[in-house]
């Protein structure tokens, strides 16, 4: 690590004396940035009246406006009053796109609803809001004398705790005699369903006892599944599904068996017993279990029309089990829009020169293999022909370039990037890209390209629906980095490529709801223990939006996943994403074909994940002309004898 560190000193040195090098323009812009940053806590801190001369200096600063949002937000929060509220109004009107404002907004709403400003409340609230803002608006009618009852009803009436804005409101309704024992049931059924039983109980709490044994009943069956087994006639049927759902989880084979009779004692209808079929069907067959076939026949297809996850899995059980005719015929009865996905066509063809049918095969195979996909590289390598990438450059468009300069969040956008701020500069790409047309969009791509943005720039050629510029669409940064620490480890660089795309879109600052972090999305416990096992300093967290240090631990870690699975890439690739231990649960009894594993994996976004990450790496290995490995020589055999080794380390 002492070397790494040693390079980014380097690099940083190098970059100052670029700085110093570029002339009075950059110095400037420098300049002005330090005074926005002083400023900016000044606002915050309601002294900026105590410096006039940064405001001064920054009247023509794009970010200006920021500093007026941050005074109107340090006001709100110390001296609220009703001439404050208007001069507040009046900055959210004349700034309807800028970031700060809508912040203060919502800010600025519960303040109003303490200080009883309901018809100022309601003029300002907005339907995407939320749930505390709505009740808070229901409420503003009940307080200026209206009567919202569907609308006070319809935040009663679900399954799940209410904000306490909401409180208010429901002390209306029972004022007004709307609260009877059958809308607390129903709401306490809702909750059961909704896995909320700590709500269901304080809602029986409110029925006399007496009244209370239906509720009862549910959560008996909710919590304890198996109790299923000595449910009596008279149980709610949808609680009864909600329950056997979850005894399947627990128990397939029990659920199983309990399916017929309980469905009879219970007298469940067609569409509750539809449900508890397809539960076990999709159970088997994400357990790839052979059973999954007999219960899929079982099921009533009419109700499967639109049921595409359902009806995915009743595929990809016939590919596991290798009922090709099976394959054919559930594929002919997709709806078109889902039978004309690519995974279908792939199957449908393959599934076809299994049968022995090779001419209707290639007829299939043929307009897939033109795709750049991963499903068209599979039918490219079942016709043995080279990939076809169709890379197609953006044309520069002035006229619509122009259409995205003229945007005043463009230039906040920019600056607020090169602050550092990330989070506000997403904001405001959002706002620049809001309204714009697809030409427009396709060129608000190529200045986010040309400014290193990358996530944005290929979030945005996505919301252009241009697809073939792939300087845009899978950029090369950090490529000392990349190079590296894959030679270091025995990586193809293209493969760190991929994974880096499919992790984050080349953001070395993001970090995931689960504490994932930076270009490779290391959670800091992996990295800390690649570190140790690379005999590498421990990373901070922080440390970790380096991308150097990134780099080097992600690579690391992906190379202990290869040498886990004996290099094979399909299976560190999943276990990249979900986890070694889960992909160990997934090995087949026998060797398998790689493709039909991958086509199994049972979580949607690991078996995407992969998909993407190998047509990804395709890609990457022409950016960086490289030999393109075909897919049917890059991804090796599924084994069983994996899991023995794995139990040994």
């Amino acid at each position: 690590m002492n070397s790494l560190n040693a390079r980014i000193a380097m690099r940083l040195f190098f970059m100052a004396i670029l700085l110093l090098c570029a002339g009075t323009s950059v110095a400037a812009d420098a300049s002005q940035r330090a005074l926005f940053r002083d400023a900016l806590t000044a606002a915050q801190q309601g002294r900026l009246d105590a410096r006039p001369d940064l405001r001064s200096r920054l009247q023509t600063y794009p970010l200006y406006n920021y500093l007026s949002a941050a005074e109107l937000r340090y006001r709100l929060d110390t001296d609220a009053n009703a001439a404050l509220d208007t001069q507040i109004e009046k900055f959210i009107a004349a700034h309807p796109d800028l970031p700060p404002a809508e912040s203060l907004r919502r800010n600025w709403l519960p303040s109003l609803a303490r200080r009883d400003r309901w018809s100022m409340l309601l003029a300002n609230t907005r339907d995407s809001d939320g749930g505390t803002a709505t009740c808070r608006a229901v409420n503003a009618r009940i307080q200026l004398g209206q009567n919202p009852r569907s609308e006070a009803l319809a935040l009663w009436r679900v399954g799940r705790s209410q904000p306490d804005a909401c409180d208010p409101v429901f002390a209306w309704l029972d004022r007004q005699g709307l609260l009877g024992a059958n809308e607390i049931r129903e709401r306490a059924r809702l909750a059961v369903l909704a896995g909320q039983y700590g709500l269901a109980r304080y809602l029986a709490r409110q029925l006399p006892e007496n009244q209370r044994t239906a509720i009862d009943r549910w959560l008996d069956v909710a919590e304890t599944p198996a109790n299923l087994n000595y449910a009596s006639a008279g149980l709610d049927g949808d609680i009864a599904v909600y329950a056997f759902k979850r005894y399947a989880l627990r128990d397939l084979d029990g659920a199983a068996d309990l399916f017929s009779p309980l469905a009879e004692r219970l007298q469940l209808d067609a569409a509750q017993r539809h449900e508890m079929k397809r539960q076990l069907a999709l159970l088997y067959a994400q357990s790839q279990q052979p059973q999954a076939l007999v219960w899929f026949a079982r099921m009533d297809h009419a109700r499967m029309r639109d049921d595409e996850h359902a009806l995915g899995w009743e595929i990809r059980a016939a590919i596991y089990n290798q009922r090709w005719p099976l394959v054919v015929d559930a594929i002919n009865d997709l709806p078109p829009a889902i039978g004309n996905d690519e995974e279908w066509r792939y199957w449908h063809a393959r599934a076809l020169d299994a049968m022995g049918r090779s001419q209707q095969a290639r007829a299939l195979y043929a307009p897939l293999a033109a795709e750049r996909s991963y499903h068209g590289y599979l039918a490219a390598d079942a016709l043995n022909q080279d990939y076809s990438l169709n890379e197609r450059p953006l044309a520069v468009d002035p006229a619509a370039r122009a259409r995205v300069e003229a945007k005043p969040a463009l230039a906040r956008a920019y600056e607020l990037r090169a602050l550092g701020m990330d989070h506000a500069a997403n904001l405001e790409w959002n706002a620049v890209i809001d309204g714009l047309d697809q030409a427009a969009l396709a060129q608000a791509a190529r200045i986010a390209h040309e400014w290193g943005w990358h996530s944005r720039a290929i979030i945005t050629l996505v919301k252009a629906d241009y697809w073939d510029d792939l300087d845009i669409r899978y950029p090369t940064p950090y490529s000392d980095a990349v190079r590296q620490f894959a030679d270091d480890n025995d990586l193809d660089p293209a493969y760190v490529y991929a994974i880096m795309r499919t992790e984050s879109l080349f953001q070395p600052a993001i970090r995931s709801s689960a504490g994932a972090v930076g270009l490779m999305q290391l959670l800091p416990g992996t990295a800390r223990l690649v570190a140790r096992r690379m005999d590498a300093s421990t990373p901070s967290s922080s440390a970790l939006t380096i991308p150097e240090i990134n780099i080097q631990l992600g690579a690391g870690y992906l190379a202990q996943m290869r040498e886990r699975w004996d290099g094979n890439i399909a299976m560190a690739t999943a276990s990249y994403n979900a986890g070694p231990q889960r992909i160990a649960r997934w090995l087949p009894d026998d060797d398998m074909d790689p493709t039909i594993w991958i086509a199994n994996i049972p979580y949607t976004e690991t078996r995407n994940y992969v998909q993407r990450a190998m047509s990804h790496m395709t890609v990457f290995q022409a950016r960086l002309n490289e030999h393109i490995v075909p897919l049917d020589k890059r991804i090796d055999d599924i084994r069983p004898g994996y899991g023995d080794r794995t139990a040994q380390r």
